[in-house]
C-alpha cells in the first residue's frame, strides 16, 4: 500500500511539474491582475468546499449521486473529481497542498 501511494504521488508530482512549466511559459504575456483564484478543499468522507471569487459552496458528493469507489483513497478521489469539475469551467490547478487545490483562470472581461 505504501509503495502504491508513493508511486501515485511521484506520478502526480511529475505531471504537475510538466503542467506547471508549460503554464509558466504561457503566463509571461498575462498580467497577474487578470487572474482570479479559487480553492477547492476536501473536508470529510464526501464533502467538498469551493471557495470561489465572491461565493462559497459546500457540496456533498453523495447528495449529487456521486459514488466513491470502495478501493479509492477518498481524499485523493474527491479532490480529483472536484478538479475535473472545475476544469470544465476553465479553472486550472496552480498548487496542491494536502487537502486543498489552488485553482485559477483568466478573469472574464
Amino acid at each position: 500500500m505504501k509503495t502504491l501511494t508513493l508511486v501515485v504521488l511521484l506520478i502526480g508530482a511529475v505531471l504537475f511539474g510538466a503542467v506547471s512549466s508549460t503554464a509558466l511559459a504561457a503566463d509571461k504575456d498575462v498580467s497577474p491582475s487578470k487572474w482570479e483564484y479559487a480553492i477547492v478543499k476536501w473536508d470529510g468522507p464526501d464533502r467538498i468546499y469551493y471557495n470561489l471569487p465572491g461565493k462559497f459552496e459546500l457540496v456533498y458528493l453523495s447528495k449529487l449521486g456521486v459514488q466513491i469507489p470502495k478501493e479509492a483513497q477518498r481524499e485523493e478521489w474527491c479532490l480529483a473529481w472536484a478538479a475535473n469539475k472545475m476544469a470544465e469551467k476553465g479553472w486550472e490547478p496552480v498548487n496542491l497542498h494536502s487537502r486543498r487545490i489552488l485553482m485559477r483562470r483568466l478573469k472574464a472581461e
